[in-house]
């Protein structure tokens, strides 16, 4: 079955409200020309639930399409704090569940395992129960002990960025795969993009690496840097520059508008040719 589709024809499946998965973490193999498209649709009021988030949660809050973030953590690493979820949080612009890493992963995998949360000992003695009034204290029915009830994260669509896949929605993830076997797993509805499209032959030519089963994804996106400014290993390292460009950016409204004229309201194309094409990209780029 050929999956291929367009990242127009991926935004058009995501309706308005819907809980939003996306994988990567931070500013690693994030789905960002997925994102964009999702940034300078009409899409609104969406529960964008990650793991570790970076400039995808930031981007799609200064768009305005958040009404909920459900995260571990959201930043931009060395390179400080996001500036429009600082402002969301300090403002009230939207709804925030603090989470921690494990605890998102444990409520993906309840979706997963069709139970409505799984029980932990994580985040007891700690503050997290208190600031998430999702989590249940309950007791443990044999051994009489505390314990934590962690609800099911269950996700509309996910979105996730690969290196390879082919066009039945096979995905190898060379490297750390985060969360997105799980944010596949658990969403009902799943989207790829990938750097490159190959046979069905030469994808399983990677063994293990194919960490993303065919029967997850409903669309295969192609697009060569669909995750910059984020690193995709071992294609390309993460683009501090720009980023370092789009934290300045934010920092004002007159050049927040500005970068979203060049890099957000713009086909994947030109976001490319406004970094001075591919062949600029590879040259400062390229491992």
């Amino acid at each position: 079955m050929d999956k291929r589709m367009t990242i127009d024809e991926v935004v058009e499946q995501i309706p308005n409200g819907a809980k939003v998965a996306i994988g990567g973490s931070s500013i690693s193999r994030k789905p960002m020309a997925l994102v964009r498209a999702l940034a300078r649709s009409d899409k609104r009021d969406l529960t964008i639930i990650v793991d570790v988030g970076g400039p995808d949660v930031d981007l799609l809050l200064g768009t305005g399409k958040v009404r909920q973030v459900i995260y571990a953590f959201v930043g931009f690493e060395v390179l400080g704090l996001a500036p429009h979820f600082r402002r969301s949080r300090q403002r009230g612009g939207a709804e925030f569940q603090e989470w921690t890493e494990y605890t998102v992963m444990a409520g993906l995998d309840a979706t997963i395992k069709r139970v409505p949360f799984i029980p932990t000992h994580a985040t007891l003695g700690t503050d997290v129960p208190k600031v998430n009034p999702a989590f249940r204290e309950i007791t443990d029915p044999f051994n009489n002990e505390p314990l934590i009830a962690v609800p099911a994260l269950a996700p509309d669509v996910s979105l996730i960025h690969v290196n390879y896949a082919d066009i039945q929605g096979n995905g190898v993830i060379l490297g750390d795969g985060h969360v997105d076997v799980l944010c596949a797993k658990a969403a009902k509805a799943t989207f790829m993009s990938c750097e490159r499209i190959l046979s069905s032959d030469e994808l399983q030519r990677f063994g293990r690496d194919v960490q993303i089963l065919r029967v997850y994804p409903q669309g295969v996106v192609e697009v060569p840097w669909g995750a910059h400014p984020t690193g995709c290993a071992p294609d390309y390292r993460t683009d501090l520059r720009h980023l370092q460009e789009y934290l300045k950016a934010a920092s004002s409204e007159e050049g927040w508008q500005q970068y979203e004229r060049d890099f957000v309201d713009v086909s994947h194309r030109q976001y490319l040719d406004n970094h001075g094409g591919a062949e600029e990209l590879v040259s400062r780029l390229k491992v």
